[in-house]
């Protein structure tokens, strides 16, 4: 089964080689988009998902930001956590039932259901972004494997990861090892182990390390102390690694504005790190100002991760649409809203063509998630500044 798979997967890759696609998952090309943001002190926007709309959302909203500035390529991130103690993306991606090996749950299913997902969701990205697409080819995709947890809390090795499968990294244009609940030595040395082991099966990924756990849910600076710029430094040094996430002070899963530590940054920034710091923490990101956002981009920041923000702010309005949908049925009108005017008031149609009356149930919905996650990353990119890739950007 496993030679099976590996098989498929190469001849996808040389088709994907063929036709030049925007979802890129070699080394190089994903380097040359992140250079590309550090080289114009942009921070590259890198959007969660766990379901299939969710990146029609990311990217539907990235394409029209490129076509609406002038931007050929637009270089845009997205990611799935796979076995993350708190949140699993990826093995929700068909259904959300699942059970973690370390919970129970069978390993091989587990594993079967991550690899199947992470392949259905690949290939819909290539297709999707296929270069010359005139809706999408303009978004060039990085595929990030987020949090890839070494050890969780307490030390224990995680038993819900797939790092050491390589047939599954394949599927991924980088990869987080987040070793951060081991002491920092053993940080270094385990990450710098992974990168061996990678080499070791003939694979070069772009590979990003953590450094002290971001705050999530109010915990605040108290409960996680910002990144020693000094150990920022060792990392990347002792390890390889291409990218590092410290604690600057920002926090996930909250809208409460917790303070990006800007003195931290900028001793990063005065040792000549480089564009290599990936921030965690949007909720705290979207709070500053938009001067304030373009800012990380100066001081060393290449990427940000999004994603709390969709089930938080974007899910409760997917609900009061299918409420609202419900309650204005009306048998008399024609049944169920086929749509909701600029008042919202509810709109109903007699027409009796399928795709009229069966539409509310079965796209009106989705249509909503689709086009607020396209709106929210099209003011994501705009507050990051990414205009500046335009044409006719000085």
């Amino acid at each position: 089964m496993l030679r099976l798979f590996k098989l498929e997967l190469t001849t996808c890759f040389q088709q994907g080689a063929r036709a030049k696609m925007p979802l890129v998952l070699d080394y190089d090309s994903t380097m040359k988009l992140y250079e590309r943001c550090g080289e114009k002190k942009i921070v590259m926007a890198r959007i969660g998902y766990s379901d299939q709309d969710q990146i029609q959302g990311i990217v539907r909203g990235a394409a029209r930001f490129a076509a609406e500035h002038s931007i050929e390529s637009l270089p845009m991130g997205i990611f799935s956590t796979v076995g993350h103690y708190i949140l699993q993306q990826l093995p929700r991606y068909l259904d959300a039932g699942h059970e973690l090996p370390a919970d129970g749950g069978d390993p091989a299913a587990y594993h079967r259901r991550c690899i199947r997902n992470a392949r259905l969701a690949v290939n819909f990205m290539s297709i999707l972004t296929e270069e010359g697409d005139a809706d999408f080819g303009r978004v060039a995709l990085t595929h990030h494997y987020d949090h890839g947890h070494h050890t969780l809390p307490g030390g224990v090795v995680s038993e819900n990861e797939l790092l050491r499968q390589p047939e599954f990294i394949d599927l991924f244009s980088s990869v987080m090892f987040d070793d951060t609940h081991s002491p920092f030595d053993d940080n270094c040395r385990n990450s710098a182990e992974y990168r061996a082991f990678l080499e070791a099966e003939g694979r070069k990924k772009v590979l990003e390390g953590c450094l002290e756990e971001v705050a999530a849910g109010g915990d605040g600076l108290d409960a996680s102390a910002c990144t020693n710029p000094d150990q920022i430094e060792q990392f990347l040094e002792r390890t390889g690694f291409e990218l590092v996430v410290p604690n600057i002070g920002t926090e996930s899963i909250n809208a409460q504005q917790v303070g990006v530590q800007w003195q931290v940054l900028e001793e990063i920034d005065k040792r000549g790190i480089g564009p290599r710091l990936i921030v965690h923490g949007f909720s705290s990101i979207k709070a500053l100002e938009v001067e304030q956002q373009r800012r990380l981009g100066h001081l060393g920041v290449v990427g940000m991760n999004a994603w709390s923000y969709i089930p938080q702010h974007i899910g409760p309005q997917l609900l009061e649409r299918s409420a609202k949908i419900l309650s204005s049925h009306d048998e008399k009108l024609g049944g169920y809203p086929v749509d909701f005017d600029g008042d919202g008031q509810p709109v109903y149609s007699e027409s009796r063509d399928a795709n009229v009356f069966f539409g509310p149930v079965l796209d009106q919905v989705r249509d909503l998630k689709v086009r607020l996650i396209a709106d929210s990353v099209y003011e994501i990119l705009g507050n990051l500044g990414y205009a500046a890739f335009g044409a006719d950007a000085s």
